[in-house]
């Protein structure tokens, strides 16, 4: 029997039942930044034995595996939040960082069924809603 493949397909629903629990809850934002934390923070950086793995066991880890590209901010979370009060307004309502942050890029390729990653330092962009990161702009 072949293994299946994953499906990103069935990765949208999930997240808006999320978004919906969160709003329907008392702090919507505190919620979905706990989602933008699962999604995107790593910190410290997860040491994995072979290195060249780290998108593969991270996507497994977090339960994203199938989503097509996925970025990980290797940065405490407090500098991370202090880009919704600091951070450079953009046009997009989104809030572009001054400083640059290490990030590692996942992207998904479905022919090997594998993600391969990418290691780099830039500014990053992201939405807020209280103070607190809701949305990582890839």
């Amino acid at each position: 029997m072949a293994p299946r493949r994953p499906r990103p397909a069935l990765l949208l629903p999930l997240i808006l039942l999320a978004t919906c629990l969160a709003l329907a809850s008392g702090k919507p934002w505190v919620e979905l930044n706990k989602i933008f934390q699962k999604h995107h923070v790593d910190y410290p950086r997860t040491v994995v034995p072979n290195p060249l793995s780290y998108c593969n066991t991270m996507m497994k880890k977090r339960g994203l595996y199938g989503t097509p590209v996925n970025t990980f901010i290797h940065a405490l979370p407090l500098s991370i939040n202090s880009i919704c009060l600091i951070g450079t307004p953009r046009p997009d309502g989104l809030r572009e960082s001054r400083a640059f942050f290490t990030v590692t890029i996942c992207r998904y390729n479905p022919r090997i069924r594998s993600y391969s990653g990418t290691y780099v330092s830039r500014r990053i962009a992201i939405g807020c809603w209280n103070r607190l990161p809701v949305y990582y702009k890839e």
